[in-house]
């Protein structure tokens, strides 16, 4: 999932503002595989672990005095509104902050905050949608 310039994005009690882009990126870390005698190619594949990490971009302005630590785990929500409330969206999910970093370019400061989404049960998608179309 990719959000572009999210309308709110909250982590635990506070709102992140001037938050440019959100990527949630699911991948595997554990395949099964498996092949037949007859040939080369795979006949079955299969995810047994997942991983869900979510990127969040964010421009500053000035002095960032409060950036989470990593470690930290609350509820990340992300706000999608695209002008109507058919297509309004609340993502969710309960994520630890993996690390903080910043980059800089002219007089732009940006601060990406990796975090990892956590499951409450092994086998539900840690990100939740709500909403619209």
């Amino acid at each position: 999932m990719l959000v572009i310039r999210p309308r709110v994005v909250k982590f635990g009690g506070g709102e992140w503002d001037g938050v440019v882009r959100v990527a949630i990126e699911s991948s595997s870390v554990e395949m099964v595989e498996d092949w037949d005698g007859e040939g080369p190619n795979l006949m079955f594949a299969d995810s047994t672990r997942r991983r869900t990490g979510v990127s969040i971009f964010q421009e500053i302005d000035g002095d960032d005095l409060l950036s989470p630590d990593p470690g930290s785990e609350s509820v990340l929500v992300v706000e999608v509104d695209r002008g109507n409330d058919a297509d309004a969206k609340v993502i969710s999910m309960t994520a630890v902050v993996q690390s903080v970093s910043y980059s800089f370019s002219g007089g732009r400061s940006t601060r990406l905050v990796r975090l990892v989404a956590v499951s409450s049960q092994g086998n539900v998608d840690p990100v939740s949608v709500i909403g619209g179309g």
